[in-house]
């Protein structure tokens, strides 16, 4: 479980009180508007060879274009892409795998300029404190949230985070697989608005590069200071999985993965728009056991309980737990699988939230199989279509409903199959399309009883 460092200001509680006159501004209401599930180093192996992210793959492919592993005098300025808007923000950062403290000596964040690139729109960098300094230092394991910071951010716009680091950092707590280039600078540039200086880092010409060479280091939130409306209170839906809601093979710097996608979707209709979408999923974790990330279950804590004003769930994962990565055996069975979808549905209904799941999807076959082709083996195929029906039939009274995103996605005449204008070329992830359709597809009645509408 994470714990969280949270600074507040006594006078902004000696302004706010608990009285206000009848013509006052309602008071704003914090929701996430982007997150990142933090990572290390792999859980079950001291190879890195199996491992998709997190520090130890980036030490084994530091011969491809490989994000950092730690840092050492320099910025880190990084792109994130918000869900919500509102009048303020909160930034968390986390040190959770890292093996030594980390000392940042100053943070800042900005609007961003344009659609590529690390500037910051002109007036629009602020500085970000904790407990009211600039400079903090964060304990192994240990996570932090910071002062709000003054400053205005429109729903589905980019902020600009830059964190400098001035001595050696250690292992970066890292999340893998970000689809988003980020940018270094040597020393202190966190308040600089210009790109200037800073070097890009990360491959996003294609989709597999931008899968294997990108990574959010450090940041793991963002939270917006929302308006609320009568009868509409902003609210965080979370997108819990793996590697398909964390946007795998998606195009890189474009925003294409499914809760992107369904964020989009929920503020253009008035009857979700106080909704915010965050994503909470690792790539390659798993139900069962722990996988790259610990299981699901030990995650529930810190990725969906932790948000403010979390209103619901939508569950997608079980495919690493039958196409399990060398070195991460033994793999589930269908049984295991099945009771971890139980724990999971009873752990956040006991949190008074409904959670949606959705079918696996496909991972190909002996002809056509998953370039990972113990995905695609009978056996592994046969456990992923047991646990559908599963969730097709007896699933619909464990989860308060059930979203068929391998009906969506798969080929009707080869089922075994992605259709070919939602496969990204490996026969297991969605290409962009895919992912839209996969967002499209969520019934609006799941996500009117979200919103609350």
């Amino acid at each position: 479980m994470r714990l969280f460092v949270t600074a507040t200001l006594a006078v902004a509680s000696l302004l706010l009180g608990s009285w206000s006159p009848v013509w006052a501004t309602p008071s704003p209401r914090w929701v996430t508007a982007w997150s990142a599930a933090p990572q290390g180093p792999s859980t079950v192996s001291g190879s890195g060879a199996e491992t998709f992210s997190g520090y130890e793959y980036t030490l084994a492919a530091q011969q491809l274009v490989p994000p950092p592993a730690a840092f050492d005098d320099q910025t880190v300025r990084q792109v994130m892409y918000l869900h919500f808007g509102g009048g303020a923000l909160r930034i968390q950062l986390s040190n959770e795998f890292g093996t030594q403290p980390v000392h940042f000596g100053a943070v800042s964040v900005g609007l961003r300029a344009g659609d590529r690139g690390a500037d910051v729109a002109p007036s629009t960098t602020r500085p970000v404190t904790f407990g009211g300094a600039r400079a903090l230092t964060i304990p192994v394991g240990r996570n932090v949230l910071s002062d709000p910071v003054d400053l205005a951010v429109a729903p589905l716009q980019s902020v600009v985070l830059s964190i400098y680091v001035p001595g050696p950092s250690g292992p970066a707590t890292v999340h893998g697989n970000a689809q988003q280039t980020f940018y270094t600078a040597s020393g202190n540039q966190a308040d600089s608005s210009t790109g200037f200086g800073f070097l890009p880092h990360g491959d996003t010409s294609t989709p597999f590069t931008a899968t294997a060479t990108t990574a959010y280091y450090w940041a793991t939130g963002i939270q917006v200071a929302a308006t609320p409306s009568p009868g509409h209170q902003p609210r965080t839906l979370v997108t819990l999985g793996d590697s398909i809601t964390d946007g795998f093979y998606s195009s890189g710097d474009t925003n294409r993965r499914y809760p992107d996608a369904l964020a989009r979707r929920l503020l253009a209709d008035p009857r979700t728009n106080n909704v915010s979408v965050v994503g909470e999923a690792i790539s390659g974790s798993r139900v069962v056991r722990d996988g790259i990330g610990p299981k699901i279950l030990d995650r529930l804590d810190s990725q969906v309980f932790s948000h403010p004003n979390v209103a619901g769930v939508i569950y997608l994962q079980g495919i690493n737990d039958f196409g399990t990565a060398v070195g991460q055996l033994p793999a589930a069975t269908a049984d295991e699988v099945i009771r971890g979808y139980q724990q999971v549905a009873a752990a956040v209904h006991a949190r008074g939230l409904p959670i949606f799941i959705g079918t696996m999807t496909p991972a190909g076959d002996l002809l056509k199989p998953a370039p990972y082709g113990f995905y695609s083996t009978p056996d592994a195929n046969a456990k992923r279509n047991a646990v559908n029906q599963w969730l097709r039939t007896t699933g619909r009274t464990v989860f308060d409903g059930v979203i068929d995103f391998d009906q969506v996605v798969k080929d009707p005449l080869f089922p075994e199959h992605f259709a070919l204008r939602y496969d990204s070329g490996d026969s297991l992830h969605p290409n962009d399309a895919g992912y839209q359709a996969m967002a499209d597809s969520i019934p609006l009645e799941f996500l009117r009883r979200i919103s609350g509408s």
